[in-house]
């Protein structure tokens, strides 16, 4: 990787100075050592290897009971031949053949680091023995899977979950966090190869004995990991910990920050996401020698007025505008070839024009590409670009639109990126504001054995870092699939982070780990980067796709657009209220989109929310997240700190849920209901607010119209998007059909 994760989080109040202190048995080496700082106490057997941990600040060691084993393998069997000391911070334990294991305490006696020294690439199996918390610890690991997990220890789902280094959907973080009866520790590692495993144990016919187990598989390069304890703790004290990290490490790159390089960025501050992925569909046959179909689902002119139908009409502020398939092969084929934009939707000319229309309302227009897929029936196909097996044979891919795929290595995705014919091509003739290469960040770490370009992990992340910074040079902003968080400082926005075709996951089902999904990735990063879910879902289904978005403070993703003007095909005639509680975003009864197509009517009461709550949010972390209820469905986020911060409360339970509200008072969510409240912008879709009570739920919005807050504003903008029109402020009631600017007077 070209930024390694080195160092461990050094947390504020640990800048003072720390005194080590190296404990010999009985005043000489007898067997036995104790490192110990003000943070944390090792004790390590030098015979065995065998260790344990103690936090200094909440009294809890890991393991509780016993000691830990220095590793599994076949080199780690029997004793350790001699010990050596390396100064007052570290002992070293050496075999007879050499290879070792060093305990230190690092970062000023924050952290203890544990190193396997090898010649080889012997896989060893780490920590599961240290790290096991049990059923009755209260306790839990956060892993950091796109948004996040919470999975507990006293679960009831038997299981085992790798979650591999930078994984489709492994950990998007090199970190794990833990905590057991109230104390936290973070593990962390610098290494492609390191493999996360998590088991849940349940003893058959037994109501005691469960157990959560993480294993930490070091293969290859992998030889180091850090553990970190906090003290008393949660998954709040872990998420900002770890930023500490990031900040240290450079991962931390801010919104801020990109936008002083591109100000086109800040377009995409609380900007909702428009996709056609499909301009041209063109399906060929397993080996791409035959076209099996072809349809035209969007021209070129299509695409841009849908993009002045969402501005003109449904009247959407900012949008991030995305077009796929406009190659000259259609979506997912002919790749790595992409010019001309292809005649069938209009061609070069008509593409410009496009792109030009939709930069004239002032969105940002993308570009979809991918150099990572190639395929046999390519002007530029060669077999000498692609990813190679141990015995030589090509790497496949998968069977998409285009017929099978091969995987290209990742420097030469770069070179060939970097052909004339290619990025700077599609920049001298499009002109976008951004642009976005498929898979690059979704698809792991990769390894390819040809000996013409031989790589490892590492060096796909470093290559693909490398690619990045050239798309993200040549058009300004850059992103890709997913998102990782090597990837932060080298992009702007992420596709699929948040959530995928309705879901939280693509493949991975949390209840089948007796999990939570957790927005940790917002508790660390949300300040840093622009995130979107991926692929088309049911508006009739969204309810807790929606509040998931709304909880994370993030934009939605439409990407779901039927074919050609879709608007002028179907249209409601009258108001509609679905019953089905998934549905609740779909209404238009007495509200803004009412007797418009139903996707406008959904597109319209979401982004409403979503967009002006990104904006409200982009620049702050999430600081502080809690389940209000027992069964963890009502949920509370906090984002920023002091007086200037919002706060986001949502109903996931199937249940009307009543919370308490700053402004709102007594309020009565709904299945998939929120509340927010911020200084500027305030939200609601509930059955109780401010002391109005709602037959149905309503959707209503507030945004101070300048600039101070709501309750100091002289004017302030109001959306109603379904539900009753009464809404009450400061002590009088408004009957607002649509939306309506409200002037008030300010004592």
């Amino acid at each position: 990787m070209a930024r390694q994760i080195t160092d461990m989080m050094v947390r504020p109040r640990l800048f003072l100075a720390v005194v080590f202190l190296l404990v010999w048995v009985v005043g000489g080496w007898t067997g036995a050592a104790t490192l110990r700082s003000s943070a944390l106490r090792v004790e390590i057997d030098d015979a065995t290897g065998q260790w344990r941990l103690s936090d200094e600040r909440s009294g809890v060691t890991w393991p509780s009971e016993g000691m830990a084993s220095p590793g599994r393998a076949a080199w780690l069997e029997g004793d350790f031949a001699r010990a050596e000391r390396g100064g007052e911070n570290s002992v070293r334990l050496v075999k007879e053949s050499g290879r070792a294991v060093t305990f230190a305490l690092v970062h000023g006696g924050e952290a203890l680091e544990i190193r396997y020294e090898s010649a080889d690439d012997a896989t060893i199996r780490v920590l599961d023995d240290a790290l096991t918390i049990a059923g009755d610890d209260d306790g839990y690991v956060i892993v950091p899977c796109r948004e996040g997990l919470l999975v507990s220890a006293d679960g009831d789902r038997v299981f085992k979950q790798t979650f591999g280094t930078s994984d489709y959907e492994g950990c998007h973080m090199n970190m794990l966090g833990l905590v057991k009866r109230g104390s936290a520790l973070i593990v962390t590692w610098d290494d492609a190869y390191v493999f996360p495993e998590l088991e849940r144990a349940v003893p058959e016919g037994q109501a005691e004995g469960r157990k959560l187990t993480t294993t930490f598989e070091m293969r290859r390069s992998a030889k180091v990991l850090r553990l970190m304890p906090l003290g008393r703790g949660d998954w709040n004290d872990i998420a900002r910990a770890y930023r500490q990290h990031a900040g240290q490490r450079g991962f931390a790159a801010t919104l801020r920050q990109k936008i002083e390089r591109d100000k086109h960025l800040e377009r995409m501050v609380g900007a909702s996401n428009a996709k056609l992925w499909t301009c041209l569909a063109r399906r060929m046959n397993e080996d791409s020698t035959a076209e099996e179909s072809v349809q035209v689902r969007w021209t070129f002119d299509e695409a841009a007025r849908i993009a002045e139908h969402l501005h003109n009409d449904v009247k959407l502020d900012r949008c991030f505008f995305m077009m796929g398939g406009w190659t000259e092969g259609g979506y997912d084929c002919r790749h790595p070839d992409n010019l001309p934009a292809n005649p069938e939707c209009g061609g070069n000319e008509a593409l410009a024009d496009a792109v030009r229309r939709v930069q004239t309302l002032d969105y940002v227009a993308c570009l979809h590409d991918n150099v990572q897929d190639m395929y046999r029936d390519a002007k530029s196909w060669d077999p000498g670009f692609i990813e190679k097996h141990r015995d030589g044979s090509l790497i496949a891919g998968g069977r998409w639109l285009g017929g099978r795929a091969y995987m290209v290595c990742a420097p030469k995705q770069l070179e060939l990126a970097q052909r004339p014919q290619n990025l700077p091509a599609i920049r001298e003739l499009f002109a976008p504001w951004s642009y976005f290469i498929d898979t690059t960040y979704a698809v792991g770490p990769r390894e390819c054995f040809d000996p013409n370009h031989p790589i490892g992990r590492n060096d796909d992340i470093a290559w693909k870092i490398r690619l990045s910074d050239y798309a993200r040079n040549v058009f300004g902003l850059f992103g890709s699939e997913c998102g990782r968080e090597w990837a932060l400082p080298h992009s702007d926005f992420f596709e699929g982070l948040v959530g995928v075709s309705g879901r939280y996951y693509h493949n991975l089902k949390p209840e089948e780990l007796g999990a939570t999904v957790i927005p940790f990735f917002e508790m660390v990063y949300h300040d840093c980067q622009i995130c979107y879910g991926k692929y088309g879902y049911r508006a009739e289904e969204a309810g807790e796709y929606i509040a998931h978005h709304v909880l994370c403070a993030r934009p939605l993703h439409y990407h779901s657009f039927p074919d050609h003007l879709y608007w002028q095909s179907e249209r409601r005639t009258e108001p509609e209220t679905p019953t089905a509680p998934l549905a609740c975003y779909t209404r238009s009864d007495g509200g803004w989109a009412e007797g418009m197509h139903p996707l406008d009517v959904f597109i319209k009461n979401t982004h409403e929310v979503l967009g002006p709550l990104h904006r409200v949010t982009a620049y702050d972390r999430l600081t502080q997240f809690d389940y209000l209820s027992d069964d963890r469905n009502v949920r509370r986020a906090v984002y920023g700190s002091g007086t200037d911060v919002t706060t986001v409360i949502v109903n996931f339970g199937a249940a009307d849920a009543e919370v308490a509200c700053e402004l709102g008072g007594r309020t009565i969510l709904p299945p998939w209901g929120f509340v927010v409240e911020g200084p500027r912008f305030v939200a609601f879709h509930a059955k109780r607010w401010s002391g109005t009570d709602y037959a149905q739920a309503a959707l209503f919005t507030l945004q101070s119209a300048d600039g101070k807050p709501l309750k100091e504003s002289a004017s302030f903008r109001v959306f109603h998007a379904f539900g009753s029109a009464a809404l009450s402020w400061q002590g009088r009631t408004h009957e607002v059909r649509r939306e309506e600017v409200i002037e008030q007077r300010v004592q």
